[in-house]
């Protein structure tokens, strides 16, 4: 695997979770037209750590594990086939509910005193604590291959995406909140749910294919 193709690789995991209209996605919108631009980023800042740190726990467990070329294709079977099911779920997705009452659950009543701390806990917590961010950080770890070099350059990739985009998404916040209606975002949800299944076939046959 070379540099550019890291890259190239990255990329579209990169913009395919960045358009993903889940909680931290509105959380950053809201948060952003509630407390402004700079509050936005530090709730952004706070889902990129936590998934810096993810993603760290995924490479320190896997490390050694992709080595070994049965152990490779394991995992890229595993990997191809949470992505395939975390699409299935995306694609069947219900339509999300973008009313202020559900807006103010989702971030909490109780509204804080505006710091950086604050927005980057809620943030990092925000992501944390998703069990489906987990399951998605361990789908994608298998595209990273097994150099160590290429593997950061890859994750700093689609941190360095998802984390531009963010910030976009905190600086138009108004634009992007009125033109996200619930039937908008469940298209947005179809249209994930069918990358990240052609992503994991594609990881699936890419490695029988080295393989064999």
């Amino acid at each position: 695997m070379s540099i550019l193709s890291t890259i190239l690789t990255a990329l579209p995991i990169a913009l395919a979770i960045s358009i993903t209209p889940g909680a931290a996605f509105f959380g950053i919108i809201q948060t952003s037209l509630e407390k402004g631009f700079k509050s936005g980023m530090q709730f952004a800042l706070g889902i990129a750590f936590s998934d810096f740190l993810l993603i760290s726990l995924c490479i320190w467990g896997l490390a050694n594990v992709m080595q070994n070329e049965i152990a490779r294709l394991v995992c890229s079977i595993i990997g191809g086939s949470i992505l395939i099911i975390y699409g299935i779920v995306s694609f069947f997705n219900k339509k999300p509910k973008l009313g202020e009452k559900h807006q103010r659950e989702v971030l909490g009543k109780t509204e804080k005193k505006n710091h950086f701390l604050s927005h980057f806990a809620k943030g990092f917590i925000f992501n944390f604590t998703n069990p489906f961010i987990w399951i998605l950080w361990i789908g994608i770890t298998p595209y990273s291959g097994s150099v160590l070099q290429y593997q950061i350059l890859f994750f700093l990739t689609i941190l360095g995406t998802v984390f531009s985009i963010d910030c976009l998404k905190s600086y138009f916040a108004g634009k992007i909140k009125n033109a996200i209606t619930p039937n908008i975002a469940y298209l947005i949800n179809r249209i994930v749910g069918l990358v990240f299944c052609g992503l994991g076939i594609f990881l699936i046959a890419k490695m029988l294919v080295t393989i064999y």
